[in-house]
């Protein structure tokens, strides 16, 4: 459908990736929110190659989706690539006001747009976000649910400092037109991070946050990321990206201090994994405060959409 025949205020957008069977139960889910009346699809595949994404768009819109639909092909890959393509074109559509974002290995509780809708409304925001529930497979460790990853943000309602993730986030268009082209920064393309970043620069300009705790989604956690070392690693991304963060708007002698300060807390922490019920979130913060050091020396990560993966 071209983007000149869509006339929703909001638009609810979805990057894929090699993720047919996550993206059709999305859409199934999706297609039962409440307050479907002014909304539109967007969904960008950013698999130019094999489209297996954008083939279950089109059957969606060809079978009668309750939701006008936009596919787009995103040929370069990416995460900030497909991100920047997503807000370009939510932009082509001229009524379009919000553009709530989610990913396609994750599906929204009945109630969560108009949550998501109702607080923004209600605190005038610029960004609205709400928290992330984990779904676990069958058989995954009783420990998984417990460790800080895992957890959901748990917030009041209403007005928030900071926001740090798009997978479950509402952005008007006024605070996308605040930001010049590429809202999300290409250098992030292959750590992550592209979302912290376009926050941030976000929260720079003055705009406000907000936070919907009933706006929930689900997500998948498959036994691949049930695992300690998969947790340990996240820890790494995170330390890492946060800093390729901050290193953009701060002095590196002052990161630096605080970074070695920081592994030092964490460092004297270390034998309470003794005792401590809680041993991965211990060992995982310690992780992450080395990494910070990693980044600062000029380290970066390389772990999405690379050319010959499979997710």
């Amino acid at each position: 459908m071209a983007a000149s025949n869509l006339t929703a205020t909001t638009i609810v957008a979805v990057p894929t990736w090699r993720r047919p069977e996550r993206l059709r139960h999305l859409l199934d889910a999706l297609s039962r929110i409440e307050g479907l009346g002014d909304v539109a699809l967007l969904v960008a595949e950013n698999d130019a190659a094999e489209r297996a994404g954008e083939r279950v768009a089109k059957a969606a819109a060809a079978a009668g989706y309750p939701m006008p639909i936009d596919v787009i092909v995103v040929a370069q890959s990416g995460l900030a690539h497909v991100r920047n393509a997503i807000v370009a074109r939510a932009l082509e559509h001229e009524s379009m006001r919000r553009l709530a974002m989610i990913d396609d290995d994750e599906w929204p509780e009945p109630q969560w747009l108009v949550e998501l809708l109702r607080v923004q409304r209600e605190t005038g925001a610029a960004v609205v976000g709400g928290p992330v529930i984990p779904s676990f497979a069958e058989g995954s460790p009783k420990w998984a649910d417990q460790t800080l990853v895992f957890r959901p943000e748990e917030r009041p309602e209403g007005v928030a400092d900071m926001l740090y993730a798009s997978n479950n986030l509402l952005v008007t268009r006024e605070a996308l037109q605040t930001l010049e082209r590429p809202w999300f920064d290409p250098s992030f393309n292959r750590s992550g991070g592209e979302d912290l970043d376009f926050l941030t620069r976000l929260k720079a300009r003055g705009r406000t946050f907000a936070w919907a705790p009933a706006a929930r989604v689900q997500e998948w956690v498959g036994p691949e990321r049930a695992r300690r070392s998969w947790v340990l690693r996240r820890m790494w991304r995170i330390g890492v990206t946060d800093t390729m963060v901050a290193r953009k708007r701060r002095g590196r002698a002052l990161l630096s201090l605080r970074s070695l300060a920081l592994l030092a807390l964490r460092t004297l922490a270390l034998p309470s994994l003794l005792w401590n019920g809680r041993r991965l979130d211990v060992a995982g913060q310690w992780v992450k405060a080395v990494a910070r050091l990693y980044a600062l020396m000029g380290g970066s990560e390389a772990i999405y959409a690379a050319p010959a993966a499979k997710s």
